[in-house]
């Protein structure tokens, strides 16, 4: 699909207006710099804001005692928590009972519930594919 493209000054005041959204494309001018809570309201409307063109102003940043201090960088694996991410399974009653009266392992149902469906999803594209070619 085709974006609008704008100018920034055009973005911020459909931002202001709450009219902007992801089918516009900012077209930056050298000079162009975005404030970083703007850069974060267009990025968070899929709006691409280039690193360079986003400035703050430290006198503009408000004091939290609950931020004070020096900040430590902790390395963390992103795989090592996608392999702890739960969901809520919303069942009903009768369900939760029989599930809580099995020794069904939950985590190896699901698992093979969404392989099986990513198997046949895939089956059933590959026969799409093979009718649209007849």
């Amino acid at each position: 699909m085709k974006k609008n493209k704008i100018t920034l000054s055009e973005a911020l005041k459909l931002l202001q207006q709450k009219k902007l959204n992801e089918h516009y494309e900012i077209v930056y001018a050298e000079a162009d710099k975005v404030e970083a809570t703007d850069a974060i309201k267009l990025g968070s409307l899929g709006i691409d804001v280039p690193e360079e063109k986003i400035y703050y102003e430290d006198a503009a940043i408000e004091e939290d005692d609950e931020f004070d201090g020096e900040w430590i960088r902790i390395v963390s694996d992103v795989e090592d928590y996608k392999k702890h991410l739960t969901f809520h399974l919303d069942v009903d009653e009768e369900i939760e009972e029989w599930l809580a009266s099995t020794d069904i392992d939950l985590d190896a149902l699901i698992n093979e519930l969404i392989t099986g469906f990513y198997r046949a999803s895939k089956a059933l594209e590959k026969k799409e594919k093979k009718k649209s070619y007849l």
